[in-house]
């Protein structure tokens, strides 16, 4: 059966990085249709240290119920739970961003707080491949370039505060039409989230208006071609990656000259990184451009940064204005 296949691959992935059945790990929990699938894999696969996390965003009427079950779920297969609610609105306002990356931000300052207290370092996402082409389009629509454009990855890092765990996707190659022939056929029951059709959610006019149109303009569905296009960009993306950390470390000022010497790809990687770890914020493609645009010898050799420093040239090296103050820098790729 195709459930007992996927099951059997996870394991075999998982094992590829050193994560076994008696790993202790935390899975992020919604109670939702992919969640459920996720947990049900990793039972199959007789996985006995997983431990469901559950935050409630308080955006739905349902949301409660939806934790309450939740709670009982686990209680029915002998799983630790541990939920808690959070007025995910009221968390926007005060970090200033929408609903949606404040959701996210929660999240994962969630996951952070329980893996520390639990000595865990391992998060399961349960992200699939239709997620990642959603991503793509996303980051895409967005103005990503290739480091963004590769979309998710199986197992990547993340630091929140003082606590550095490891997020982990196994089922980023198993199709949305997978997950839903096998809940069918185990009879698997979960919560059916009604924001997912709610079309004030960017995702959601992505998943249920953007591919379905573009499958129509294509005459064929397109989510296998965008999920290879992903696939092609993180492998040369990786490799520019390689390339620009072949250089060598960053100094704190960028000489000029060196700089110019570089193609582009990898003027742009290196400047990138150096703006971040000057601990630079909201660094986007148009902060990039503007500061490489110093290497010409075009006037004015200064440009304004996040934060309230600046970027300059002089006697042939670039450099911070003032030199702003360093912060922990988070990796995600997610």
């Amino acid at each position: 059966m195709l459930f007992q296949k996927l099951a059997r691959t996870v394991r075999d992935q998982l094992a590829e990085i050193g994560v076994h059945a008696d790993t202790p790990l935390l899975l992020a929990f919604s109670g939702g249709r992919d969640s459920v699938f996720l947990t049900e894999l990793l039972r199959e696969a007789s996985f006995c240290a997983v431990t469901l996390v559950h935050l409630d965003h308080g955006l739905r009427p349902d949301s409660a119920a939806d934790a309450e079950w939740v709670q009982r779920y686990g209680a029915e297969r002998d799983l630790t739970t541990i939920a808690e609610r959070l007025d995910v609105r009221e968390f926007a306002k005060r970090n200033g961003c929408g609903v949606e990356e404040a959701g996210r931000k929660a999240r994962y300052a969630f996951f952070a707080r329980i893996g520390q207290a639990l000595n865990c370092p391992r998060v399961l996402l349960a992200h699939h491949a239709d997620d990642q082409v959603e991503t793509f389009l996303f980051r895409l629509l967005r103005g990503a370039g290739s480091n963004g454009l590769r979309g998710m990855t199986m197992r990547s890092e993340r630091r929140e505060s003082d606590f550095t765990f490891e997020v982990l996707r196994p089922i980023l190659h198993v199709w949305r039409q997978e997950i839903d022939r096998c809940v069918t056929e185990a009879g698997m029951e979960f919560r059916e989230d009604s924001s997912n059709t709610d079309s004030q959610w960017t995702r959601n006019r992505i998943r249920h208006e953007l591919v379905p149109f573009l499958a129509q303009v294509m005459q064929r569905p397109v989510t296998g071609q965008v999920a290879h296009a992903a696939e092609l960009l993180r492998a040369e993306s990786e490799f520019v990656e390689a390339a620009e950390l072949a250089l060598g470390p960053l100094p704190e000022q960028l000489d000029v000259e060196a700089l110019r010497a570089l193609p582009l790809a990898l003027q742009r990687r290196r400047m990138f990184r150096w703006l971040l770890e000057r601990g630079i914020p909201e660094i986007s493609f148009e902060l990039v451009e503007a500061a490489l645009s110093l290497l010409t010898k075009r006037q004015p050799a200064k440009r304004n940064l996040p934060g309230g420093s600046h970027v300059r040239r002089r006697n042939g090296v670039i450099f911070c204005d003032p030199p702003p103050l360093r912060h922990e820098i988070q990796k995600d790729a997610s």
